[in-house]
């Protein structure tokens, strides 16, 4: 294609404007982003991070309670299905009454353990026998970590008179550790009456 001397000369300087203005990044730049797009991943990570940790928390003490919950109804089923006489000792940490229908030397029992022969002082048994040796020797762990002494100063077991139990459990995600922001107290409580 043949241009005129003069329309050469600008196309010329035309092309060299183009290659010039289309030169990339400088290094500054470069840098710039880079350091922009690590603080922008950081914070993400971070937050990524404490929702993890959130999440897990909640699960932990959506398990400790569900745990609580189960043992609770567990206790009260038993109970409302057992037989006179029931009897709470051990400054109401121990309960036992007799199952229905069951010989009448047996016995159920629940208690919280004396941190000794007993069991753990976290967690809460369920065993059978004439006596509380004899149901140790067969016991199943029913729930944990049970705070002791309770901190509403109540007992485990009460006798709320007139043939009415009463069952209050107090659950911390470390239990024996006090009090605080990530080691909450949770509190069941119900009440049964034995039907037979």
């Amino acid at each position: 294609m043949f241009l005129p001397a003069g329309l050469s000369g600008i196309v010329a300087q035309d092309a060299r404007r183009k290659t010039h203005d289309a030169r990339g990044f400088t290094l500054l730049e470069v840098l710039v982003a880079i350091t922009v797009f690590g603080l922008v991943a950081a914070a993400a990570g971070g937050t990524f991070a404490s929702m993890q940790t959130a999440w897990r928390k909640q699960k932990n003490t959506i398990g400790l309670v569900q745990n609580g919950r189960w043992a609770m109804e567990f206790i009260t089923n038993e109970l409302r299905q057992g037989g006179a006489p029931v009897a709470i000792s051990g400054g109401g940490q121990r309960l036992q009454f007799r199952p229905y229908p069951g010989p009448p030397t047996s016995f159920v029992w629940f208690w919280r353990g004396n941190g000794g022969g007993l069991g753990t002082a976290t967690i809460i048994y369920r065993g059978t026998g004439a006596n509380i040796a004899a149901a140790n020797g067969n016991r199943r762990e029913l729930a944990n970590f049970i705070v002791f002494p309770n901190p509403s100063a109540n007992n485990i077991f009460t006798n709320a008179g007139g043939g009415l139990y009463t069952i209050e459990l107090t659950l911390r995600p470390q239990p024996t550790q006090p009090v605080g922001r990530e080691n909450r107290n949770y509190v069941l409580r119900t009440q049964a009456r034995p039907r037979n």
